[in-house]
Formats: structure tokens, sequence, C-alpha cells
């Protein structure tokens, strides 16, 4: 046990993450080796009289992961200990694959529901559809039971089985399956296709195993329609990261060969690495390219937007990216368990390091890279700031949907209603919301209570509270009374509104075009009322305000 403790101890400190022998403290891995040395002792000696003396029986294990966590917390969020289930999603972003039978599932007014059945997968291929309600797992009753709770019952090895009883809104009955687990290949670039004006767009939505090959695929279809390509549109919004070498990857297809594509900085010599475009790219240097990102973009999506704005290869547009340039390395401890270390940092060519130093609030860490908006220069010139992320050449927010329209997506009734409505009214692909269809779903959503607040609703809530604990209230009833009735008129009105039947129609479009064709058919819908992309599509079809974005403008600020 005494080894045991000191290696795992080991092999969670980076400095010496490597080249470390299982049953001995090399001491000269250490900077301080007397200190270090002693403080070890002190957490083995301390776990020894814990185990020995506690008044109850300790779960080994458990407290030996605990001290591992207690250590990491200190540093950077990305340096953690994997075990269990979030090593199982570590493993599926590597492998891009995983067992399972193939659906995407969520909660649906408290119900799991199938999202979406993936093509080619044991659910899609025996005829489960999206909307259907799963009521019972094997023997076990899916009421009350997360979305977690469920994926784990869910997947297992392949080709063992599991039976999914469901509800099919459409047909009012219950029907159960037999699914034979399989290999599950994750789809990560899910949709690609060309609009009516020529612009191309391809959605990358994580960097996992399969992303480079099947973004690789995606481009290739869309420039093969050269003739009518007037530019690409590339959207990493959401896109948390994943695997560098698929950043890499999509870099090398939109760059010329051998220009520098991104560094890496660490306190070790491997992590230490200058990486080059490797071929020639496979988009003709005027297609005109646009990136777009928003908060949650982070990571590998940030290199890929990030390295592509410094070479002027591409605008980049929407909201400021997250703010995550850390490299972490993957260390094995057992069959169930991994360690993540981040050992490097990303610059992009300019030099600008992207990640944010939020993190360094514990006198326990120091950098010589603490360069908040520090300034750099792209290959033309043009000054962009290091640090906090990857600032868009163009801000567009998405647009914030109405409140009576988020109740009525977070109640569910869209797909619910998709998933009844279709197959009873033979809708078909393209999709085209009728007035009819339009009246039907307010019928339909008389059965649902959709919980929103109108603008002054909240502050009319605290103002009864307020009069509650005074003398005066009875005073103000006739006044909060009128309100109240003004509120009630006012709520029978929001299904026609203008702005909220323009997203009504909107949601109608991308679940009916969900259930009908899957997926890929309620991406490309939901692109019509995407502020984002409008804007986008709009400079790619404008070249002189594109190339003007890609000019160095008169500054204060001069290059050195």
């Amino acid at each position: 046990m005494n080894k045991i403790i000191i290696y795992i101890a080991l092999v969670c400190i980076p400095i010496f993450a490597q080249n470390v022998k299982k049953t001995k403290i090399n001491q000269s891995k250490f900077d301080n080796s007397e200190n270090t040395q002693e403080y070890l002792e002190m957490f083995e000696d301390a776990f020894f009289r814990l185990e020995s003396s506690y008044v109850d029986s300790i779960n080994e294990s458990e407290v030996i992961k605990a001290g591992i966590n207690g250590m990491l917390k200190h540093l950077d969020p990305y340096t953690v200990f994997l075990s269990g289930s979030n090593k199982e999603r570590l493993d599926m972003l590597r492998t891009g694959k995983y067992g399972g039978v193939g659906i995407q599932i969520g909660l649906r007014r408290d119900t799991l529901t199938i999202l979406a059945p993936f093509e080619d997968s044991p659910a899609y291929s025996e005829g489960i559809h999206a909307g259907d309600q799963i009521l019972m797992i094997d023997s076990i009753k899916t009421s009350k039971m997360t979305i977690k709770e469920a994926s784990k019952l869910i997947k297992g090895e392949m080709g063992t089985s599991v039976k999914l009883t469901i509800f099919r809104p459409s047909e009012k009955k219950r029907i159960s399956f037999n699914l034979e687990r399989a290999n599950i290949v994750i789809k990560h670039v899910p949709y690609w296709g060309i609009d009516k004006s020529g612009i191309g767009y391809i959605r990358v939505t994580k960097f996992s195993r399969n992303t480079g090959k099947d973004f690789q695929k995606a481009l290739s279809e869309i420039i093969n329609q050269e003739d009518r390509l007037n530019g690409i549109i590339i959207d990493l919004r959401g896109n948390s990261g994943g695997l560098l070498s698929n950043a890499i990857s999509m870099l090398d297809l939109l760059t010329e060969r051998g220009v520098n594509l991104l560094n890496t900085k660490g306190r070790i010599k491997q992590s230490n690495r200058k990486m080059n475009s490797r071929r020639r790219p496979i988009v003709a240097s005027d297609i005109p390219i646009a990136i777009l990102i928003n908060k949650s973009s982070a990571s590998a999506s940030e290199i890929v937007a990030g390295t592509l704005q410094d070479l002027d290869r591409a605008i980049i547009v929407g909201e400021k990216s997250f703010g995550k340039g850390l490299v972490q390395s993957m260390y094995n401890i057992n069959d169930s368990s991994t360690i993540k270390i981040t050992t490097a940092k990303y610059f992009t060519p300019s030099g600008r390091l992207i990640q944010k130093e939020d993190y360094f609030k514990k006198n326990i860490l120091s950098s010589k890279y603490n360069e908040q908006d520090s300034i750099y220069f792209t290959r033309l010139g043009r000054a962009v700031k290091g640090g906090g992320g990857i600032n868009p050449d163009i801000v567009v927010k998405n647009e914030i949907l109405p409140k009576y329209v988020q109740g009525i997506w977070n109640s569910g009734a869209f797909l619910t209603f998709a998933a009844t409505y279709s197959p009873l009214n033979n809708i078909k692909t393209p999709v085209i919301i009728t007035d009819k269809i339009i009246d039907d779903f307010n019928d339909f959503l008389k059965e649902y209570e959709i919980k929103y607040k109108l603008d002054g609703e909240i502050n009319l809530k605290r103002l009864k509270e307020a009069l509650e604990s005074t003398d005066g209230l009875k005073s103000y009833n006739r006044l909060t009374n009128r309100l109240d009735k003004y509120y009630k008129k006012e709520r029978k009105k929001q299904y026609y509104k203008k702005e909220n039947l323009r997203w009504i129609k909107n949601g109608l479009l991308r679940e009916l075009s969900r259930v009908v064709s899957g997926e890929k058919e309620r991406i490309k819908v939901s692109l019509y009322e995407d502020n984002v992309y409008i804007n986008a599509s709009k400079v790619l079809l404008d070249l002189n305000q594109y190339y003007d974005i890609l000019t160095p403008k008169d500054s204060t600020i001069s290059k050195q």
C-alpha cells in the first residue's frame, strides 16, 4: 500500500509525470526534493492514521481518489482525475465510437424522449422514431430517471441486447424493441450543404477521432460544386473542442503548405512543438471563408478560428470565444482511471495566447505567459488581442427567443406535436408551415401549461410580496387586480403576436423536419432564421466588404 500511494502521488505531479518508477521516488525530479519528500511522507502517514483510527470503516480507494482530486483542484480547470463514466466519455472522444443503439435522448415534459435516431444505427434500422417516449429500459421503468442514468443503462458491450419499451404518440400505443448494441460511430460533422446563393456550410460540433476525415469529405463535396460556390461558412458555435490532431487536419485543408499553424510551449522539452501545414489546400485561395464562433467555442475551435484569423484566410463572425488554450496529456493509471494533465499552452501563428488567465488565483501557480489584452498582428498586419479567447471580426449575437416561445420549447411541445402530427397528416420534405398547421398547433398547446413571464410580471410579483407584509395591502388591491387582468389578457394574445409567430413557425419547421427527414434536415432549416449565419453569408457575397475586413486599418498601434 505504501508504494501504491507514493506512485499515485508521483503520477499526479506533472513535473515528473513521465519516466517515474512505480516503486521508487526519483528525488531528482523534484524542484525542492527535501520539502516534497517530507510532504509525501506526511500524506502517507495521514492516510494510515485515518485508516487505523477513524471511528467508522473507510473506503480506501475513494479516500485516495478524493486526495488526488484535492491536490488538483488548485490548478487549472482541465487538470483532472478521470474514472468511471468520466473516463468513458474521454475514451469515446478518442476512439470516435461507443457501444450502444444509436439514439439521442432528452427530457420533454419530464419524459425521456428520443430526439433523433442516428443513421445506420440499430435504433434507426429497427424503426425507432424521433419523438418516441421511452417507458422502460429492459425491466426498469424510466419514470423520474435522468438522462445520465438512462444512457448508462442503454450503452453497453457490443453484441449484447437491450429492450426499449416506447410510447409512440402518433399511434397512441406501446411498442417494444429488442436492440443489439453495436459500435456507434459518432458524427461530429452532422450537416453540410450549399444554399441557393452559393454559400457552402459545414457544421462541426466536436473534434473527435473522425472529425478530420468527415470534414474533408464535406469540404470535398462542397468544392466539387465550384461552378456555383461563392463562399464557405464553417460553424464552430457551441463546439467545446476535443482532439488537437483533428483541428490541425482541418487547417491543413484550408492553408498553404509549410505555413505555421500553431505552437505549444511548456516546461519540459517534449511540450514545445511547432506545427506547420503539411499539404496543399483543397480550397482555392479566392474562395472567401467565414468561421462562426460564440462564447461556448473553446480549445480546438479557437485554434481553428484564431489560426485562420492570424493568416487572414477567413473572417470570424459571432461572439468572443471561451478562452481555453491549454494542452492536456493523458496518463492511464489503470484500466478504469486516467489523469489528464495540462502540459503546455497553445499559441497562434501571430504569437498570441488563447487561454484566459482567470485560474491564477492561488500562490501555487505562476506563469511568464500572463498577457491579457496584449496586441499582436496578423500576416497582413491587422491588430489582434491576445489572451482571453478569440475576438470576432464581426460581432453578431444570436437573437434571443421571446419568452413565450422559450416556454414552448421548455415544455417539449414542438417535438411532441411534430411526432404526433406528421404521420397523421402525411407531412413530407420539404416541410411547408401552413396556416392549418399553425392553428392546429395552437389547439394542441391548450393541453400544455406554458411557463413564462411577460415583461413586468416579475416586478408585479415582488410588489405583491412586499405589500403582503404591510397594513396597506387592501388599498393596493384595486391596482394589482387591474394589472393581473391586463397580463391575463396579454397572455391570450401571445400566440399570434408577430414576433412570437415568426419563431413558432421556425420551431415547427425544425421539429417537423427532424421527425420527417432526420437531424440533417433540421439543421438545414434552422439556418433560415439564424442571424449569425445570415450576416456571415451577406459578407461572403460582398467581396468588397470581405476584403475590407481583411485589410489593415490605419492605427496608432504600429507593427514593430
